[in-house]
């Protein structure tokens, strides 16, 4: 970790970013973000790992953005296609995933000032509704259950400690772990016993729900913003059925067309896991293009258009990090510094 600020330090600096603004690496960048929030982590109710940046690191990273890249969308994409044209020699996507109140309250007015628009991809289903994300479900019981420990045994045979809040942080990192590699039924079955399982309720958020509206995702829209899908309840594609695959792909997307009365051409695999028939069901529903958590920058001349590559952004990068991984993303990627390890091991 330290080497790799190290080389974010020299990548990130000035004199780096003059370098590159006389010879600009190739390759299309797309960022993907979750959260915009000033909460404390130690005191968050909810998934605190979503939170990709504060609204100060944000307006930061923006300001970066807007003064070195030309910020487009999967639309300008498929107008280059169109026309057989290059791709913007400085072309830079910014993306959110999920559909969270605080692309609204937080990130929008942001990018609005600095004359910046961004792709949100929504979760269709929870567009408007007052349910939590699964994730956050798990966290918030874990996070506020009076229990001294609690049993999972799929998961460990002996009883996982909620002692401490590092102790419920480590039990949540691995409930979601295991959620994530089991099925899309296993999955909804042990949700729906959390309450039992942590004796919490999930909480009522009447007053200040947490997913965007329709009313705030049409205002949005009409501001230059392009929406794509994320599935209708956020699934792990690659574990649910060939029946709930269709479903999901194909209800989200009617949906949020018939809300915004156009085309959505763009998808987010959920935590970026996808596979050859999750792809052909993508491109079966008519999306142009689909993004995952490959980490590195996109090229014309090689590009997969349903596995394009994404930069995830983190709330503990630093500024340097985030203009290093920006300016030279094949040497900041995660791939690169793998790569970068097998060298130096043999």
């Amino acid at each position: 970790m330290i080497k790799r600020q190290f080389a974010a330090y020299m990548l990130g600096n000035e004199i780096a970013r003059k370098f590159w603004t006389r010879n600009p690496r190739p390759g299309l960048r797309i960022l993907a973000y979750h959260r915009v929030l000033d909460d404390e982590e130690s005191s968050f109710p909810f998934d605190q790992e979503v939170i990709s940046a504060t609204t100060d690191g944000f307006f930061r990273q923006m300001k970066f953005v807007r003064d070195n890249f030309d910020v487009i969308s999967f639309r300008d994409l498929a107008i280059c296609e169109e026309r057989q044209c290059p791709w913007p020699k400085r072309g830079l996507i910014i993306t959110f995933d999920d559909g969270y109140r605080d692309n609204y309250t937080n990130a929008f007015p942001i990018l609005k000032e600095l004359g910046l628009t961004a792709t949100i991809f929504l979760t269709a289903g929870h567009i408007g509704a007052r349910e939590l994300f699964w994730w956050d479900l798990v966290a918030y019981c874990i996070k506020h259950s009076a229990r001294a420990s609690i049993t999972v045994p799929q998961i460990k045979s002996e009883p996982m400690l909620l002692t401490s809040g590092d102790a419920r942080n480590a039990v949540i990192r691995d409930v979601l772990r295991w959620l994530k590699v089991i099925s899309e039924s296993c999955k909804r079955t042990f949700v729906s016993h959390l309450a039992e399982l942590t004796g919490i309720s999930p909480p009522n958020h009447e007053a200040e729900p947490m997913h965007l509206n329709w009313t705030e995702v049409s205002e949005m829209a009409t501001s230059g913003f392009e929406f794509g899908s994320h599935t209708l309840t956020h699934p792990i594609l690659t574990k649910v059925s060939e029946e709930q695959l269709v479903a999901e792909v194909g209800q989200a997307k009617t949906m949020i067309e018939q809300r915004l009365k156009q085309e959505i051409i763009a998808f987010s695999y959920p935590v970026g896991r996808f596979n050859d028939r999750v792809q052909t069901e993508v491109s079966d529903q008519g999306f142009q293009y689909a993004v995952s958590y490959q980490d590195n920058a996109a090229y014309q001349t090689s590009f997969d258009r349903y596995q394009l590559p994404r930069i995830h952004v983190e709330r503990q990068h630093s500024l340097s990090e985030f203009r290093s991984a920006l300016l030279f993303p094949a040497l900041m990627s995660r791939s690169g510094w793998r790569q970068a390890g097998r060298l130096r091991n043999l």
